[in-house]
């Protein structure tokens, strides 16, 4: 029997990004078989607001996966960002139902539906369970029930919920490129599995994605989700802030930014020169350039701070931070982002796949990957059994 193939996409702000993969046998690895970027449209801050554009840039990616990997894509697994994202803590208990008072499969399946049947506002829907502990008759700390004696079954965990029509304007997109989904997992938690380590995950860590359109942040320990949060402010804005303090074109400023990046967290106080396509040469003050593209950048991290202070975890993750996503590259960030959460900081990076050379660009769509390749009964963290719908995967490509 021919090892399974996953083709998954990554809808992005800024890019939409696809690759078809394979897990090799008996390794944590995994075979990248094609890989292709375009340029992003119909999308805003994450979220497909153009569900018509999406999906033509969708149908490019897919013809560049099919002619690269020579196989015939047909499900895909997808992503979903926005700050529309947002996530609820829930509870359900339910009486465990067999004879012998063993708890089964249709157990926590019916404590899962008892703690996502939770009042949400409208047009918000529940997207994913990530269970924290499972309780049965008062005995707390349980991580997977099946099979244990008991009268009552309890979960605790949180949900994540989504926006509806942002989520049917990427059903709607990915399913216009005659494709069909298997799975949408939000960004931040498909990064996780691209660019987390099991141990990372146990002692307590954040990732976080400063994206073009979001930052994104997903926080975990003892193994399991405790937070995310996605917050409406990405890369571009400091581009953005750049052009008007410097009063320029948005292409020019993402070019300083990109090779004067090292001037954000200096203090020099000069005039820089950057030559242009044309052969213009365009003069700037790295003062001006600096205050602007740093007061976005602080902006960024209030938000983080916050967000860890909210959950008491600031300072307090053993296993640090993992920063990921363009804006994470810019020259210094590492060392300011130490500075400001007092925690341990480094940045990502794609250890498992191996074929063509991938960036940190493809963590998500690497992610996705990772989810759908999964063995039945392998992880037993959160990550296991992302959805029952679509818990075994059965000929993601066909040749």
């Amino acid at each position: 029997m021919s090892k399974p193939i996953i083709a998954t996409i990554d809808i992005g702000s800024s890019a939409v990004k696809g690759i078809v993969c394979q897990k090799l046998e008996d390794k944590d690895q995994y075979q990248v078989l094609a890989h292709c970027i375009l340029k992003s449209e119909g999308i805003r801050r994450g979220a497909v607001i153009d569900s018509q554009k999406t999906a033509e840039v969708i149908e490019r990616i897919k013809s560049r996966l099919e002619a690269l990997s020579r196989s015939r894509i047909k499900n895909v697994l997808v992503n979903i960002g926005g700050h529309h994202i947002f996530v609820k803590p829930v509870k359900g208990a339910v009486a465990i139902s067999r004879a012998d008072q063993k708890v089964s499969q249709e157990d926590i399946e019916r404590v899962q539906d008892e703690a996502k049947a939770l009042s949400l506002p409208l047009n918000k829907e529940v997207l994913n369970i990530y269970p924290k502990e499972y309780i049965i008759d008062e005995e707390r700390g349980i991580k997977n029930p099946l099979g244990l004696q008991g009268i009552k079954l309890e979960m605790e965990g949180i949900v994540t919920c989504v926006f509806s029509p942002y989520l049917k304007n990427l059903k709607d997109a990915v399913l216009s490129a005659d494709l069909n989904i298997i799975d949408v997992l939000p960004s931040p938690l498909a990064d996780a599995y691209a660019l987390l380590t099991s141990q990372q995950k146990e002692l307590g860590v954040a990732l976080i994605d400063i994206g073009a359109g979001t930052t994104s942040m997903a926080v975990f320990e003892e193994g399991q989700l405790i937070h995310l949060a996605v917050f409406p402010v990405g890369s571009s804005n400091i581009s953005n802030d750049v052009a008007i303090a410097l009063k320029t074109e948005i292409d020019i400023a993402e070019k300083i930014k990109k090779e004067f990046g090292k001037l954000i967290f200096s203090k020099a106080n000069r005039k820089e020169k950057l030559k242009l396509d044309s052969g213009e040469v365009f003069v700037f003050s790295t003062r001006e350039f600096s205050k602007a593209a740093r007061a976005r950048i602080e902006q960024i991290f209030d938000h983080i701070k916050k967000e860890l202070k909210k959950i008491n975890k600031y300072g307090k993750l053993p296993a640090g931070v993992v920063l990921t996503g363009g804006g994470s590259r810019i020259p210094g960030l590492v060392d300011y982002a130490k500075r400001e959460l007092s925690l341990p900081v480094r940045l990502g990076k794609l250890n498992k796949f191996i074929g063509p050379r991938l960036d940190e660009r493809f963590s998500v769509a690497c992610g996705l990957a990772v989810v759908g390749l999964e063995e039945e009964g392998e992880g037993e963290g959160i990550f296991s059994k992302i959805s029952q719908v679509f818990h075994k995967i059965l000929e993601i490509i066909k040749p």
